[in-house]
């Protein structure tokens, strides 16, 4: 698989003349939209989100990428962040086994039921912080392919081969 496309105002010019640079740049901030709402932490989330929101999302902003379709995905993330806490200090005081009783009324180890339950949410964010580190990369790949789109519609080779297929 190949690596996602790096946004525009990372490239160093290597392998884009800085004109490329500067037309993709202007394309993909065109796509970004506003990010005037992502600094209002969402009150439905208990304390620890909150302080992972604060967190991400100061973090996040010193790219300039972040914006405000990228909201739900921090509060998901910061959200299952949270919850892996919980379970974490659920396993430290209950233990990673636990006694119960068999059908024959034996006592067998088992697993703790919180260790599944962690493993979802780092299941989960493993799946959100993916696709918040791959968001601006996205959007660099899509305005990358809207330029394209539009080097090809000027192209006066390839619109005389289009017009003849």
């Amino acid at each position: 698989m190949a690596r996602p496309r790096k946004p525009a105002n990372l490239k160093k010019g290597r392998s884009e003349t800085k004109k490329d640079i500067a037309a993709r740049q202007e394309q993909e901030q065109r796509l970004m939209g506003s990010s005037e709402n992502v600094q209002n932490v969402p009150d439905y989330l208990d304390p620890l989100a909150k302080a992972y929101y604060k967190y991400m999302v100061t973090e996040m902003e010193i790219g300039g990428l972040l914006t405000n379709l990228d909201i739900p995905l921090i509060e998901q993330t910061a959200d299952c962040l949270s919850k892996i806490r919980l379970c974490d200090e659920i396993i430290n005081v209950e233990g990673i086994l636990i006694t119960t009783s068999d059908k024959y009324g034996r006592e067998v180890l088992k697993e703790h039921p919180t260790v599944n339950t962690k493993m979802k949410y780092l299941n989960a964010f493993k799946a959100l912080s993916t696709q918040l580190g791959m968001s601006p990369s996205s959007r660099a790949q899509l305005a990358g392919m809207q330029l394209k789109a539009k080097e090809e519609e000027a192209d006066p080779l390839l619109q005389l081969l289009k017009n003849y297929a």
